[in-house]
Formats: structure tokens, sequence, C-alpha cells
């Protein structure tokens, strides 16, 4: 048995030799260092790297904007909630923003009554709104609907396109 299994190692052993890459598939893909070059230039080649690297990021830090600016930007957002709560934050308030909208569309007045108070002209009113008795809830669905739900500009003129 446990010759078997010394066995079966060794020929694992010998099978993983013979797939391995070639060394120069390995320098390729920067894994072994090319033994071409001499040990020292690489190792200086590599200090180099490492330096203009950091040179490069702390040259970008320093010119980096301030939080305020990039605040006034709406890249960060002013906010003394923990940073994996505002997200959370920001879903509130949109979506209180919308149920303000909403509101304020449900209580908005009929064109009628801005006509009344002389607004509108009774010219600039459409036809179909002129009805008192138009049913809101039409417009209120369509405009809760996400706007990734409304139809493309392309499919509202196809549309128009097949109507004409």
């Amino acid at each position: 048995m446990a010759s078997q299994h010394i066995l079966h190692n060794a020929q694992d052993f010998d099978k993983f030799l013979k797939e391995r890459p070639a060394p120069e598939e390995l320098v390729e893909k920067n894994i072994l260092k090319d033994p071409k070059i001499a040990p020292e230039l690489q190792q200086q080649a590599e200090e180099l790297k490492k330096s203009q690297l950091e040179d490069a990021l702390s040259s970008k830090l320093e010119h980096r904007p301030p939080a305020s600016e990039l605040i006034d930007h709406n890249i960060l957002h002013e906010s003394n909630v923990a940073p994996g709560l505002q997200r959370h934050v920001e879903e509130l308030k949109k979506s209180q923003l919308e149920d303000k909208l909403a509101g304020k569309l449900e209580t908005r007045p009929r064109p009628s009554e801005l006509v009344e108070h002389h607004i509108l002209h009774e010219s600039e009113v459409d036809p179909a709104l002129r009805d008192d008795n138009v049913d809101r809830s039409t417009f209120d669905t369509s405009a809760s609907a996400p706007i990734e739900n409304l139809p493309s500009p392309n499919t509202i003129a196809a549309k128009q396109h097949i109507l004409v």
C-alpha cells in the first residue's frame, strides 16, 4: 500500500514536471527574472520603478482638491453619517423627495382653476386637459414611474411613425 502511494506520487510529480511552463514563458509573464540581466541591475530597475511610483503618488496627493471642493462638485456628500450608512441616507433623501413631489403633483391646481385665476389663458390649455374630470391617476402613475421603465425616444418616434 505504501509503495503504491509512493509510486502514485512519483507519477504525479513526473507529470507535473512535464507539464510545467518553460522558463522563457515564466520570464515573459514576469514570474521569473530574466537570467540574461544581472540581478543587481534588476534590483536597481525595481527600486527606480518603486521610487517613480512613490513620487507620482505623492505629487497627486499634494495636488488633490480639498474635501470642500469635492462636496461642491457633488463628488463627496457632506454628511455626519458613517460611510456604511451614507447610501441608505441618500436613498432615504431620494424617497422623501419623491414623496414630496408626488404630494405637490396631487395638490396642484387644475387647468380650469389656472384659467379662472388668470394664470393661463384658455388658448394655452391643451384641449385634453380642459375637462376637469380628467383622471389624474393616469398622470401620477406615469410621473412616478422610474426613468428606466419609460419608452426610449426611438420607440416613441417609431410609434408616431406608425400612427402617421
